[in-house]
């Protein structure tokens, strides 16, 4: 079990390197509370600030699309914010936190291959790739897929992540303009004063993003799985922790970029139950529903992308729990973050399944088998993708059964974890679609998990889901 951070954490993770990050309420030292409210229907009402004006809140932020705002309030307003009209749910506000990552540095060598590539030709021979991405050539066979197919700028896959280095040898090729920057001025809740909000201001300042982008578009001295595919940061990270809306706005963002693929190292969960609030300040239970305000705001904005067209691949998580037990992972909640203030009873992870066109991604080492870190479960997962190991290997070369690719400050680091999965199943996604043309979200995850697959059968689908990503399958 991965450690915890001090506040709340529950539900829905950035499945970082190799740590399990969290996310939780503020630190609950004032009676002022940033709570979220979910519209019954897909907007915000006329007269929503002189609701809120009423029972004395301020609007932070808010998202017509899906019906959903962010204020802040004095903590005993929660039961006044649920009276408002047209509300659905209301809950205190999610804190998407980025605690630090445990990922190896990468203590580069000299350089036997090409440091940068100005040509769209795939060099198999390049050092990094050679010597050390095994993930890379499990997925292509060695490079085989690259015969096939290695992608195009006609389409794109989009990254909501920390952000990425543009100036990064071996990804400055496919990075498309129009990345975007959602951390606002002052970061999260003004806790990150670098910050300036500035709308082109994608710089990675955390490696995590780079690292996806690589594994998905590398072509220098490292490779990722489809060296030619055009990408596109959306930042929602600094070196701090996100807002829902920051998360939910850029997959707007990118969905009306027309991305075709977007990959996010997040998984939402759904509460299947009721959930409760014990105020940390007052010690009033407040009952929340059925689910969290933020979650079920995370969905819509899932279900906006699938409703225009484009395929959404997320994490399956690092929690190394069988996501599709329901009791267990009740359990699992109370016992691990009951103790903050939330209650669930007969809650479970959903992960946002019922989101038609949405391909949830666990992890394996070298050996095909389950990360030891994974989340898994019969329902839960939809396919599976190297995203290394550590736990297993205490050989001292457990380095060595990561993932290299690139990182920031044009550097590379090996990194393990759901997170790393993920962008491997998206490069697949985009390489059929490259090939293939336009198609719906759901014919494209069902040509994914028939045709980009090597499948399985019986128990291991609880594992793998319909099978292990293959890039040589795919493109065949």
């Amino acid at each position: 079990m991965f450690g915890k951070r001090s506040m709340f954490a529950v539900g829905a993770v950035l499945a970082l390197g190799m740590v399990m990050p969290s996310f939780g309420y503020a630190q609950p030292s004032s009676s002022a509370k940033h709570f979220s409210l979910l519209f019954k229907q897909n907007a915000i009402p006329a007269d929503f600030q002189s609701q809120l004006n009423k029972v004395g809140a301020t609007l932070v932020d808010s998202i017509p699309e899906i019906g959903f705002a962010e204020v802040q309030a004095d903590s005993s307003a929660l039961t006044k914010l649920q009276s408002l009209a047209n509300v659905d749910l209301v809950s205190p506000s999610i804190e998407w936190s980025l605690p630090d990552s445990h990922m190896a540095p990468f203590a580069d060598a000299a350089a036997t291959g090409p440091a940068d590539t100005s040509s769209s030709a795939v060099n198999l021979n390049a050092d990094l790739y050679k010597s050390y991405q095994w993930d890379i050539k499990n997925v292509t066979h060695d490079g085989a897929s690259y015969n096939l197919g290695t992608g195009s700028h006609n389409t794109v896959v989009g990254i909501i992540d920390t952000g990425i280095d543009p100036n990064h040898p071996a990804i400055k090729a496919n990075l498309l303009p129009g990345s975007m920057n959602f951390v606002p001025a002052g970061g999260f809740q003004g806790s990150e004063p670098a910050e300036t909000g500035a709308a082109s201001a994608v710089t990675d300042v955390h490696g995590h993003g780079t690292h996806v982008a690589g594994t998905i578009a590398g072509n220098g001295r490292i490779l990722g799985v489809a060296p030619n595919m055009g990408i596109r940061a959306y930042r929602v990270f600094g070196s701090s922790s996100a807002e829902t809306s920051w998360i939910a706005k850029a997959i707007i963002q990118a969905t009306n970029d027309h991305v075709n693929v977007i990959s996010m190292s997040l998984g939402g969960y759904d509460v299947i139950g009721q959930a409760f609030f014990v105020d940390p300040i007052t010690g009033k239970k407040t009952s929340l529903g059925n689910d969290i305000a933020d979650l079920r705001a995370f969905k819509r904005a899932l279900q906006y992308a699938t409703d225009h067209g484009v395929l959404p691949v997320v994490a399956a998580g690092n929690e190394a729990i069988d996501a599709g037990n329901k009791a267990q992972v009740n359990g699992y909640l109370n016992a691990e973050y009951g103790g903050d203030g939330l209650y669930f009873v007969g809650a479970g992870f959903e992960a946002p399944g019922s989101v038609s066109g949405v391909v949830t991604v666990s992890a394996t080492g070298p050996d095909h088998s389950l990360s030891s870190y994974s989340n898994w479960g019969s329902g839960f997962v939809d396919i599976a993708a190297p995203g290394g190991d550590f736990l297993r290997y205490p050989d001292g070369d457990w380095f060595t059964d990561m993932c290299l690719s690139s990182y920031k400050n044009g550097g590379y680091s090996w990194m393990a974890g759901t997170s790393m999965a993920t962008p491997k199943v998206s490069a697949v996604a985009a390489l059929l679609l490259d090939k293939y043309g336009p198609m719906s979200p759901q014919k494209l995850k069902g040509l994914l998990l028939k045709q980009g697959v090597n499948s399985v059968t019986g128990t291991d689908r609880k594992f793998f889901g319909n099978g292990h990503v293959d890039a040589l399958n795919a493109l065949k």
